[in-house]
């Protein structure tokens, strides 16, 4: 989601930049329909961006001011990042932001960000080239460095296997966040209309844009996630159709998660910041809801497998053995890591790793190629924890924030702030969450206007967690 997209004929933004498009009774309404993908877009893949791009829409820039989506949640800009890969590179026009289509296939972005990375690479060696008082000073061949968050990763993948020869000229490929196996909340997302009795308005436009969206559906989990309690199965086309998603869609992204586990393909120089000890969906509960239709739960656990790829189930009873993976709140750990890579992990929530302190240090130090920093977590999932509501709010009503990993609320703050104005709002108070058995303290907090806002936990002994959550007004 973090490129804002522009019709390509009118030069009408349709996302990214106008946070109306989130909150307004009309205007979002022709925005949200703009984006739903076409036959044409759904089809397209690295061949078509190889001879024949699209161009009904058009991707203009890296979002650059905060944004929000139900379930998926928030999501803040990459300013910060780009300020930080041009503090160490030897000039700032070493560093080309790609922005792309989310909404299309990450086989067809792959193709496209191929050709603009090895078209920048082959620019940059001629500046050098020409400025042989570089050289004197120790510059080196340049090669290519990524720097990828979520999705991006999943492209840049894309990117490097089509082109081997990219790779070669690959020297590092960082991945923030990135779901190398997939997110159960695509799922969800594609699922909206079925689990909500009344759903807003907002939460009807984008289940109609996410079924239609091939991007949406190449997030799809590809490993056993289907919680049928005495076996967990991977999605089928079927599943993913019954819930809410595209059946043609879903076979794609299906097969190439079956591709991936047989090939294995292993990126250059990889690096993975890993955010963990988020409240994080890992598995999907499937359940009837109302007129039959067929309605998933997310659910906080995830299951083992042994090397001959069968599930670890408990000794006594035979049913799968359960256990919290932890995760950035979208991502899951075991999805996050391809198992050939150095892990950083962090205390920090999906969307807002781009901005956070931890990531951005590992950012500039893997960039300058110095031994990786300590790190804030372990991978164990043990840490500060953010929990906010994952459909947003409705103004009037209060919000319930939750902190988990916390023994006590001594020395932590909960606050609330306006993400658009930087209005700040007010501490709140953190008590024993009720209906929690896992100790977690919770606050309440009433928006005093429709808004996005920022919420920030902070423990005085790690960096601040943060999450966005959307407040839009009463459906009429």
């Amino acid at each position: 989601m973090g490129s804002v997209l522009e019709d390509a004929a009118t030069g009408r933004p349709l996302w990214g930049v106008d946070l109306a498009t989130l909150t307004g009774a009309l205007s979002g309404e022709a925005r949200f329909a703009a984006l739903r993908a076409d036959a044409q877009e759904q089809a397209a893949d690295a061949e078509t961006a190889r001879r024949s791009p699209l161009t009904r829409v058009r991707a203009t820039g890296l979002l650059a001011k905060p944004w929000w989506l139900p379930v998926l949640q928030g999501l803040d800009p990459y300013t910060e990042t780009v300020r930080a890969l041009h503090g160490v590179a030897l000039a700032p026009e070493a560093v080309a932001p790609f922005p792309y289509d989310w909404r299309l296939a990450v086989a067809y972005n792959g193709a496209l960000l191929a050709r603009a990375a090895r078209t920048h690479l082959t620019r940059w060696r001629e500046r050098v080239a020409a400025r042989p008082e570089w050289a004197a000073a120790g510059a080196r061949q340049p090669r290519l460095h990524f720097v990828a968050h979520s999705m991006g990763g999943l492209v840049v993948r894309a990117a490097l296997e089509q082109d081997p020869e990219l790779a070669a000229d690959t020297r590092a490929v960082v991945t923030v966040g990135t779901p190398f196996l997939g997110s159960v909340k695509s799922v969800l997302a594609l699922n909206l209309l079925h689990a909500q009795a009344k759903p807003g308005r907002l939460v009807r436009r984008v289940q109609a844009m996410a079924a239609t969206l091939p991007g949406v559906h190449d997030l799809l989990p590809g490993y056993r996630c289907l919680d049928r309690g005495l076996d967990i199965e991977r999605l089928t086309p079927g599943d993913v159709a019954r819930l809410g998603g595209d059946r043609d869609l879903a076979s794609r992204s299906l097969a190439e998660h079956a591709r991936h586990r047989a090939n294995g393909f292993v990126l250059p120089g990889h690096r993975a910041v890993v955010g963990e000890a988020q409240p994080t969906m890992q598995t999907l509960d499937e359940q009837r809801g109302r007129a039959g239709l067929a309605v998933v739960a997310g659910r906080q656990h995830a299951f083992d497998v042994e090397a001959a790829g069968e599930l670890v189930r408990d000794p006594a009873t035979g049913i799968p053995a359960r256990r919290d993976a932890s995760g950035d709140g979208t991502v899951h750990l075991p999805s996050a890591r391809t198992g050939t890579e150095a892990v950083t992990y962090v205390y920090g929530q999906h969307g807002t790793l781009m901005r956070h302190d931890e990531v951005l240090r590992q950012i500039r130090r893997i960039a300058l190629e110095r031994p990786q920093g300590p790190h804030l977590g372990d991978g164990t999932g043990d840490g500060p924890g953010l929990e906010t509501p994952h459909l947003g709010g409705t103004f009037g009503e209060p919000l319930i924030l939750t902190a988990t990993g916390l023994d006590s609320p001594a020395g932590a703050t909960l606050s609330v702030r306006s993400a658009t104005t930087g209005r700040p709002g007010h501490p709140l108070t953190l008590h024993r969450a009720p209906n929690r058995t896992d100790g977690a303290l919770s606050a309440s907090f009433t928006p005093d206007a429709p808004d996005l806002y920022r919420v920030t936990l902070d423990t005085g002994r790690h960096t601040p967690v943060t999450q966005l959550v959307l407040v839009t007004p009463p459906d009429a």
